[in-house]
């Protein structure tokens, strides 16, 4: 169906999302002759609107929108919210991210303006996300109804649509940083990282295999996939179970445990950079005091030792046994600070720090809190590591400001400890220009050295010396960061390792040593690399 301008002022009877595309701003769309500067207040929220469970379970609380109740100001034909990032509200389903959107005029709106913008909802206390698009009228004194619906998710377990028609209210407003806004707006677009879809990658390269990224990975549960070849981002993709989804370059998607390979390991290699690479050496002990209280032994357990998963306190060496385990739901289960920190210290000592491998998201976030503690000791002031992160890599990267923000424990309204292990969000664009800095740039930004190079050498695998904890025989951990072996078994006439980044939902970010980089984010939770890395064989083969 479409949108009239009936719909959407007199209302009607929905029974269920509707095509992307009506969403969507048309290539011919005429200029808004109206100025968004204001809130948009939708009403009813809690009582109205409908969903359809297709996996899993979701309470009927989860069934409605959190209220919203958002700032926005016009540049050109967007419309910006002043609030970017993950917004805390005073729900206990949702949280939101909301991005920007377009505003435009249609034949048959009798005068209104046209918008539509995408926004995320993001579970309580958790990384799990669900992607919407809304849209509405809007005449420069009012709104009209607005319809809003959600077609995508990355959550692993849970599985729904939802969408309603909801009553608004305008509310205009004087926003005193308006101009600011657009300013770093437009430099926000401009710093955007050349992209083209996916299917020009073949004419630039014909006889490449394009099956072969995105293969391996159920597709209904792929949110978007791409290759970043000589400085282009080919991005595949965005699909919803509406269609297309409207705003594919603001398509935000959880990290998982991509997390820890992009927040704590580049932590840590700028405090090498900063204050010396010895930083990696110190003891967890000396900047967690908790650990004097735990049953383990973590008398010479580094801060390299915890972000190498090999800090020797652990129950079961099986592969990722103890992360999925149910001693570790009892540490995600703790919300609030004091809780966390219990638990994760709550682990029997079982061999010297260094030497065995055992996959747990507790010991990054203890080192995450010890690596803050040392900023702060080295400040004499209240940082936050994570803060520290974003305007030591983030910002000055150009990343965009969904990023800026994080999951933390339920101190202070969630505004507690950065959690490290999991918890943030990302959009195409994102994780194109990280890669690029870390492969290809070697951790400088504008010529300057940000991160400390012989650690992110060892962290690429480019320092035979140190390849980190071995996971078997093809495969290790150095850093936060997955590596394996590839070879004559593989094909390939010469040995080369290949590191990649992994989130639990079935994330997979891929860096070759032939400066190509593969990436898929997905809730299948299947992990496959090799049929995407024999296809970049044929872009820039490994071997001489």
């Amino acid at each position: 169906m479409s949108l009239t301008y009936s719909n959407l002022i007199n209302g009607f009877d929905s029974e269920g999302i509707i095509s992307e595309d009506v969403l969507r701003m048309p290539d011919d769309a005429a200029p808004s002759p109206h100025v968004f500067q204001g809130r948009l207040e939708l009403l009813g929220e809690s009582a109205n609107g409908d969903a359809t469970v297709l996996r899993g379970s979701l309470p009927d609380a989860y069934h409605h929108l959190p209220e919203f109740n958002f700032s926005f100001i016009q540049s050109d034909d967007y419309l910006i919210p002043t609030q970017r990032g993950l917004i805390i509200t005073d729900e206990s389903t949702f949280d939101y991210i909301i991005e920007p959107g377009h505003i435009w005029l249609e034949d048959g709106d009798q005068g209104f303006s046209r918008a539509s913008l995408p926004f995320a909802l993001v579970s309580k206390g958790n990384n799990a996300l669900f992607n919407g698009t809304l849209t509405f009228l809007f005449n420069g004194e009012t709104v009209s109804k607005v319809w809003y619906q959600i077609t995508q998710e990355t959550t692993i377990n849970t599985r729904a649509n939802l969408w309603g028609l909801l009553d608004a209210e305008y509310h205009p407003e004087s926003i005193p940083e308006v101009g600011q806004i657009r300013d770093a707006f437009q430099q926000e677009l401009a710093l955007r990282f050349p992209t083209q879809p996916i299917a020009t990658l073949s004419e630039k390269y014909p006889g490449v295999d394009l099956s072969a990224f995105g293969s391996g990975v159920t597709p209904e549960d792929l949110a978007w996939y791409g290759v970043i070849v000589d400085g282009v981002n080919y991005l595949g993709g965005c699909n919803t179970r509406a269609g297309t989804y409207t705003y594919c370059e603001w398509m935000r998607q959880p990290s998982y445990s991509v997390a820890k390979s992009t927040f704590p390991s580049l932590a840590l290699m700028r405090l090498a950079q900063v204050y010396g690479p010895n930083v990696a050496d110190l003891l967890i002990r000396d900047y967690v005091p908790e650990a004097a209280h735990s049953i383990g032994d973590w008398e010479n357990v580094t801060f390299n030792n915890a972000l190498d998963m090999a800090t020797g306190n652990y129950e079961s060496d099986a592969f990722m046994a103890d992360d999925t385990g149910p001693k570790m739901d009892e540490f995600f289960g703790s919300k609030l600070y004091a809780d966390r920190i219990f638990n994760a210290f709550d682990w029997a000592n079982q061999a010297e720090p260094g030497t065995i491998w055992v996959y747990r998201t507790s010991d990054t976030f203890i080192v995450t809190r010890a690596m803050q503690n040392y900023l702060k000791s080295q400040t004499g002031g209240d940082d936050d590591i994570f803060t520290y992160v974003v305007d030591q890599v983030y910002q000055p990267l150009g990343l965009s400001p969904g990023t800026f923000t994080t999951m933390r424990t339920s101190d202070d309204n969630w505004h507690g400890q950065a959690e490290g292990g999991y918890g943030l969000w990302f959009i195409p664009d994102d994780i194109a220009k990280l890669t690029t800095f870390l492969l290809l740039q070697g951790g400088k930004i504008n010529d300057e050295q940000i991160l400390h190079p012989g650690m992110l050498a060892a962290t690429l695998q480019q320092d035979p010396t140190d390849r980190g904890v071995p996971i078997g025989s093809n495969d290790s951990y150095n850093n936060a960061f997955w590596a394996q072996r590839f070879g004559s078994e593989q094909g390939f006439s010469c040995d080369f390792w290949v590191v990649d980044w992994q989130g639990i939902s079935g994330n997979v970010v891929v860096l070759m040593p032939n400066g190509i980089i593969y990436y898929y984010f997905s809730d299948s939770q299947d992990f496959v690399l090799s049929p995407a890395v024999i296809a970049a064989d044929f872009i820039h083969p490994f071997c001489p």
